[in-house]
């Protein structure tokens, strides 16, 4: 456990592990903890229980009776806590003489008050500590009334039991073996998987691991859905009603059309997604019979199909429907004459309060009150604070069985796709730490009705088996040692361990099932691979009921499409056939000048910026021809050539590979697809109104202001490359990006001008100014570019969003003399597209109806999607896709062809999907600081290291700007050949000054040049990453006295760049932060040159002027409070002089010293109050320090006096 000493772990050993045998420190007797426990909790017996002995509550235990057997020996402890004035809990625990040092805590199940004794017994036979908790009431899973008008005991229940069972669990375990806890792991299934959750979203350093299994997460969407789903089968007797005895019927025909889905029929649908069922061949007359036990009417049909569906209010996803394969469980939800008490229990006790309420009087609305009540928090949502489990180092497995119907296995991909979108906020990958499985065959948590492999080790999995005809339940675990199952490729638990002690990921387990269910005894009926996704299994042949005949399938290894955070695809080859290149940029092989391939080299030396607006009218292929011809030869002109051939090789590799994909069956993609799209349907949102704002021309209508004599001649601003240039320069096809001497020679009267970014800030304020009007919080773009949404400032003023956006325009017009265009449209893609629809000086309206969007988008070039530049645009026209309509015809290839990512990316393209968040760029966080610049071809071993002396001094001044040191630190290169090359180091320490920078990047270059001889640059950049904050600390935020502050708030006039992507759907934390069309390098030519090296004029960061800084604030805003903080506890304190000295005076006194000490030593929580405002909750655990194995607590005891100090009591 992190927050405790870690100490010698011992491997993991076939059936179990080496354990510590160390003797107990304390008796095991209840008035042995007293010293230990908070005032709150009481033991109320402890029993020593022999080796071979049982334990429990038997029948008194309503929930759990089933005692365990043939125990190890163990102390028994039921411990009570008193959680509130009205409201208590107890929790069990499980001391096993000889201890691992690892604590497993245990979930419960359905509404079930008791303390899980039988799973207990399963997990102390790992030589765990075990600890569950009866979550505050003693009740059947299917109770609730015990709710009813009893919020602090559904407090208790929600996540109040399941934290003080953990965290006086500790308490108890390091006091009774007298030493911490090495590991702490997890294990819950159905309500227990959201228990697990919403502990460790509360309280990231509870557990190292969590086992997470068909999680109950959703409650204030799932027990209305129960209730909802079996309404659609009430009342019985009607027309509508489908008896119990119809879903065998069902299920049986779901297994005929589905089984075959994964490719082989063994009885299980391992694919239902693939599968496009056929409801008319439930109907009575499709069978030939009108026996009503035989056939389904089609009132009954329909019946099915609401039940199958999504539940949606409107657009909104509510919660997602059954599952097909799941209909040997669905007489438990949807059989009986009334909903299941899970469900209209839960509307009665949790939402309404209502004992007198009935099923009959179930309506939509209450969604929204179930949503805002959330009674006793009993919802696992916080997915954003689940970054600190992660970064912390946690490890979480989510689980769910394709055939369940009590949790419908749609709500673990909702599960799965919310904690990996908050990751993605929150620049928190999930690979390292996170995996899901779905597991065909299996029902609620365990268990299956068709002989699907299931047991894996999971949550309450041994529990549930026996080890013979009348073997008592849970008393397997000698079996399964001899079955071969106690390792860590058949057991979960023992998998997470060797995950979390040795970094072993869980991509594949091995499930089992027997010939009798459940009877470990009676023979392995089937054993088969379940894999984490995004792999899956795949039959080879064989016997499919043989291990050794399943495997998981293999990544396609031709081309890996990334989809990055911006929505930009980066292409990846894995192999190519690309011919090599010298250093000089001459190839071993001679390239035919004459051949077709050169068409596509002209178009691409198009650059980037074709689409830009003003290029309507323009003859592209004249452009085209003289860009060719002015650059032929010269070094860039080998390397795109070069580049060119090697992606007409690819395009040749996919056009072979559709051709081959055209002869196979491909209906099982096609329905992928099908359900893929029909997904994000569902999380189409046309409620908010966004606007893409974009200066137009910006650079180039500013000087226009200082120089309105060029109001009609062409001009361009920039030095050997162009930055921007007017519409008039446009129509001859110059762009930005563009040579300067290829601009001239499309247009010879071209007039250039000089960068003033001055200007250019000073202009971009006064516009800013204009937009925090309309969207406080609108997200800056770059400088002449933002997102606003403005839903908020329609609502109030009851303005349509065409208007509000005119009007804006106008006075942005009006107070800057400069004209903007905006697009206006559900979403942020949408909106950056719309944009440039009417430039300059216009607007575009997309109306939020999905059916415009659609048609929208059926005809847009595929290019002008941000995300979609000349490589994919090329690849995506060769097999046929040119517009994004055409996505749609060419869907069951994508995903084979371009890799799922890609696939995702251009069903979101094809939708009409993207993103509504939009929030200041200020609030991003800021993963790098870097610097770059473009020079003439340097070989000059001296002259090289002074270009780089020179970039680490420009890097010093941004580190000092951003306030922060580095611990990785990054080269970056270009070659005169155009070849890029990047190396890093990580530095021993954070560094940001230039001495630093320089010495321990200049090993870096000297191995540049030891494998490259003669080397010749012409760009070189320095970059830190990992980046460590030497702001001042705030005090204030840190005690919960005030928000932290956002890098904005130390300094309005420190810019907070970041990388304006085309679509900013997310940060590019891994880029450069500079323009790429604005990077001086697409032609051999030299640029700025007379600019001289160490002037302010070269710094990157001056050069490209895309800075972003932060929104403008309220000139009427008041003051912030002035405090001061304390030099001795640095506490902040009220700004007055006599209250100041009387805290420092408390703050020296003998007896705060005294108790600070004893503190430390004793290990209080008080140092809890230090880090509250860091948790989510009050009850937030204190941070310790490792220390030497011992456990030593940071913070100071709160002075009396101070009443900004909150004193955290549990409850």
């Amino acid at each position: 456990m992190r927050s405790l000493g870690i100490y010698s772990l011992g491997a993991l050993l076939g059936a179990g592990l080496a354990r510590a045998n160390a003797p107990p420190a304390k008796p095991c007797a209840t008035g042995a903890f007293s010293g230990v426990l908070p005032p709150e909790a009481t033991v109320l017996s402890a029993v020593s229980v022999p080796a071979g002995g049982s334990y429990g509550e038997g029948p008194a235990d309503i929930a759990y009776p089933i005692n365990p057997t043939n125990l190890p020996e163990l102390c028994a402890l039921i411990v009570n806590v008193s959680s509130s004035a009205s409201s208590s809990f107890r929790f069990g625990v499980f001391l096993p003489a000889d201890w691992n040092e690892r604590m497993l805590t245990i979930g419960n199940g359905g509404f079930a008050g008791g303390i899980n004794w039988l799973e207990m017994g399963t997990g102390v036979k790992y030589g765990h500590a075990v600890v569950s908790t009866d979550t505050g009431h003693n009740s059947t899973a299917g109770d609730n009334e015990w709710a009813l008008r009893a919020e602090e005991k559904r407090k208790d229940f929600g996540y109040r039991a399941i934290h003080g069972s953990v965290a006086i669990g500790k308490k108890i375990v390091a006091a009774y073996y007298g030493k911490g806890i090495a590991f702490s792991y997890y294990s819950g299934g159905s309500t227990g998987g959201r228990q697990g959750l919403k502990e460790l979203q509360l309280h990231a350093d509870s557990f190292d691991g969590a086992l997470i299994g068909a999680p109950a997460w959703w409650t204030k969407r799932l027990q209305p859905w129960t209730t909802r789903a079996a309404i659609w089968n009430l009342p019985v007797g009607s027309p509508n009603h489908v008896p119990v005895e119809l879903f065998k019927v069902l299920e049986a025909e779901v297994l005929r059309q589905c089984d075959a889905a994964d490719g082989v029929a063994d009885g299980i649908v391992s694919a239902p997604e693939a599968c496009s069922f056929d409801f008319s061949a439930l109907a009575c007359k499709a069978s030939g019979t009108e026996n009503a036990s035989s056939c389904f009417t089609e009132a009954q049909i329909e019946t099915m199909r609401h039940i199958y569906a999504p539940y949606t209010i409107g657009d909104e996803l509510v919660f997602p429907g059954a599952e097909l394969s799941s209909e040997s469980q669905m007489p438990f939800l949807f059989g009986g004459s009334a909903p299941s008490s899970y469900g209209d229990g839960y509307i009665r006790n949790f939402v309404l309060d209502d004992p007198d309420w009935t099923w009959q009087q179930y309506n939509d609305s209450l969604i929204a009150l179930s949503d805002a009540r959330d009674a006793g928090g009993c919802t696992a949502d916080g997915f954003a604070a689940m970054k600190q489990f992660a970064r912390a180092g946690g490890k979480l497995v989510l689980y769910h069985g394709l055939a369940d119907a009590l949790i419908p296995p749609g709500s673990a991909r909702v599960l799965r796709d919310k904690i990996r979108a908050a990751m993605r906020a929150a620049c928190q990958e999930t690979d390292s730490w996170f995996r899901f499985f779905l597991v065909p065959g299996m029902q609620h948590v365990q268990g299956t009705a068709v002989g699907a492999p299931w047991y894996f080790g999971g949550s309450g999995q041994a529990a549930g088996l026996t080890a013979g005809k009348g073997g008592a339940p849970g008393d397997v675990v000698a079996g399964l040692g001899e079955l071969g199952l106690r390792d860590a490729k058949h057991d979960l638990m023992l998998a997470m361990m060797e995950w979390v002690e040795k970094g072993r990921p869980i991509d594949e387990m091995v499930a089992t099932s027997w010939n009798v269910e459940r009877d470990v005894t009676s023979g392995v009926l089937r054993q088969r691979v379940l894999c984490s996704e995004p792999k899956k299994q795949v039959f080879i042949g064989g016997d499919e009921k043989k291990l050794e005949n399943w495997n998981a399938n293999a990544v396609d290894g031709n081309s890996l499409h990334i989809l990055t955070l911006d929505g930009r695809i980066a292409d990846m080859m894995t192999t190519t056939n690309s011919p090599p290149v010298d250093v000089d940029g001459s190839t071993k092989e001679e390239i035919d000048e004459t051949s077709p391939e050169h068409k596509t080299l002209k178009y691409s030396l198009l650059g980037p910026s074709l689409l830009k607006a003003g290029q309507d009218a323009v003859d592209q292929s004249k452009v085209s021809e003289i860009i060719y011809n002015a650059s032929k030869g010269s070094k860039f002109f080998n390397r795109e050539e070069v580049k060119d051939k090697i992606l007409t090789q690819k395009i040749d590799q996919i056009l072979a590979k559709k051709a081959r994909l055209e002869k196979l069956d491909l209906s099982h993609e096609l329905r992928q697809a099908d359900t893929l799209i029909a997904q994000l349907e569902l999380s189409r949102d046309l409620s908010q109104y966004i606007v893409h704002v974009d200066c137009d021309a910006f650079y180039a209508a500013v000087e226009l202001l200082d120089r309105p004599e060029l109001a009609h001649v062409p001009f361009a601003v920039g030095g050997g490359v162009l930055t921007t240039c007017n519409y008039v320069a446009r129509k001859y096809g110059c762009r930005s990006g563009m040579a300067g001497f290829v601009a001239k020679k499309l247009c010879p009267d071209l007039v250039m001008l000089k960068l003033n970014f001055e200007k250019y800030t000073a202009k971009a304020t006064e516009v800013r100014e204009v937009l925090a009007e309309y969207d406080p919080r609108f997200e800056s773009a770059s400088i002449d570019e933002a997102y606003l949404n403005i839903t908020e400032y329609c609502a109030e003023r009851a303005v349509r969003p065409a208007d509000a956006v005119a009007q804006m325009r106008a006075e942005i017009s009006e107070r800057t003399k400069i004209t903007v265009s905006a697009g206006i449209a559900a979403n942020g893609k949408l909106a950056k597209i719309c944009s440039n629809m009417n430039k300059p000086n216009g607007q575009y309206v997309l109306p939020n109806d999905r059916v415009a969007i659609m048609a929208f988008m059926k005809n847009l070039p595929c290019r002008k999607v941000n995300g979609i530049g000349r490589v994919f645009e090329r690849e995506l026209a060769a097999i046929g896709v040119k517009t994004c309509g055409d996505i749609y015809d060419h869907r069951q290839y994508l995903s084979r062809l371009f890799g799922e990512k890609a696939f995702e990316f251009l069903m979101h393209c094809y939708l009409g999907l993207g993103r509504t968040r939009i929030q200041p760029a200020e609030e991003y966080e800021r993963k790098s600081v870097g610097t770059e610049s473009t020079f003439g071809d340097i070989s000059d071993p001296e002259k090289l290291r002074e270009k780089l002396r020179w970039t680490a001094e420009e890097l010093e001044k941004d580190m000092k700007r951003a306030e922060c040191k580095g611990r990785t630190l990054v080269l970056k290169v270009k070659l005169h050949t155009y070849e890029v090359f990047t190396r890093q180091v990580v530095t021993p320490k954070a560094i940001s000054l230039a001495d630093d920078l320089y010495n321990y990047s200049l090993p870096i270059l000297a191995k540049l040049e030891q494998e490259m001889p003669g080397m010749k640059l012409r760009l070189m950049g320095l970059r830190c990453t990992h980046l460590v904050s030497t702001k001042k600390p705030d005090t204030m935020a840190f005690f919960g006295l005030r928000p932290r502050r956002t890098e904005s708030s130390d300094s309005d006039q420190r810019s907070s760049k970041r990388k304006a992507s085309e679509d900013a759907d997310g940060g590019a934390e891994d880029e450069w932060e500079q323009w790429p069309e604005e990077e001086p390098d697409q032609y051999d030519v030299d640029v700025d040159s007379d600019a001289k090296p160490g002037t302010e004029e070269e710094s990157p960061h001056r050069r490209h002027g895309k800075e972003v800084v932060p929104n403008p604030k309220k000139k009427d805003a008041p003051p912030p409070e002035e405090l001061w903080d304390c030099p001795i506890c640095s506490r902040p304190q009220p700004a007055d002089e006599r209250q100041f000295n009387e805290h420092i005076d408390l703050c020296l006194s003998r007896q705060t010293i005294r108790d600070a000490v004893q503190e430390d030593i004793g290990g209080s929580s008080s140092a809890a109050a230090a880090t509250t405002s860091r948790g989510t909750t009050p009850e937030a655990s204190s941070k310790r320090i490792k220390t030497g194995g011992a456990e030593k607590k940071r913070g100071r005891p709160a002075a009396a006096a101070d009443p900004r100090q909150k004193k955290l009591s549990f409850g």
